[in-house]
């Protein structure tokens, strides 16, 4: 009959495990390939948790987007940046320069861009150096089309003001042949004008006459039309003809985009 063998004693520096020590479990114990799988598991399930939690903490189509996406969004963002830093510091020199100058010069300011404002809407007359067209067609062969070709030489040339047979020409000036059974001439908006025509135009007085004297040009078209053309050169041409300041309908002013 044999002695059954005693429970080994636990070493002294060891005490003894308890259910709840982790130390004791399978888990915590190298064991060759299995724990370096179980490791890798971990790690794997880690990395997956965090970039979880990442791409919930953010925008969707960010943490959607390629590297190279994403540094075209960050340039963008560093140009629209630099531009609104530019633009601010403009408002600001902007803003400087009214609350430095003095009332007078604001007044002055004011005045001298309502008065260009006026110059070019033709509510105002003018005066000015330039040419004085005289246009004479006892024949009957210059039409709509050849003023308005007069007109529109005369702003390529750099006209600022124009008056055709003492209506003032504006953006929405135009011209029409005249109607069956009136005398021959040219409608300017809406009256009938007639030989001779007079232009006016208010601009640099030797680069006006050259476009009007360009070969193939509206001299040259009249003269074949059996009309006179001439241009006479001025320091002084008075304007006196204006055109009613209209009230828009429809249009209003709209904020910029």
């Amino acid at each position: 009959m044999s002695t059954p063998t005693p429970p080994r004693a636990a070493p002294p520096d060891a005490p003894g495990r308890s259910a709840r020590d982790y130390r004791g479990s399978p888990m915590w114990r190298w064991s060759g390939w299995r724990s370096l799988v179980i490791g890798v598991l971990f790690a794997v399930l880690g990395w997956l948790f965090v970039a979880g939690v990442r791409a919930y903490g953010s925008d969707d189509a960010l943490a959607a987007a390629r590297p190279a996406d994403l540094i075209r969004i960050l340039d963008s963002l560093e140009g629209e940046n630099e531009r609104l830093e530019l633009e601010q510091r403009r408002l600001d020199a902007e803003l400087a320069a009214l609350e430095s100058g003095t009332s007078a010069q604001t007044v002055a300011a004011a005045r001298e861009r309502l008065a260009s404002l006026q110059i070019l809407a033709g509510t105002t007359p003018v005066r000015g150096p330039g040419v004085r067209i005289v246009i004479r067609d006892p024949d009957g062969g210059i039409d709509a089309a050849d003023m308005l070709d007069a007109v529109q030489e005369l702003r390529d040339a750099g006209a600022e003001s124009i008056e055709v047979s003492d209506r003032r020409v504006v953006v929405d000036t135009w011209f029409a042949d005249a109607p069956e059974g009136k005398p021959a001439g040219v409608v300017v908006s809406g009256e009938l004008r007639t030989s001779p025509y007079t232009i006016l135009a208010i601009g640099d007085p030797a680069t006006l006459a050259t476009a009007m004297q360009i070969p193939g040009g509206v001299a040259d078209s009249a003269r074949t039309a059996g009309a006179t053309f001439t241009v006479d050169q001025r320091d002084t041409v008075q304007i006196d003809s204006t055109v009613p300041l209209e009230v828009p309908e429809y249009a209003e002013p709209a904020q910029p985009r």
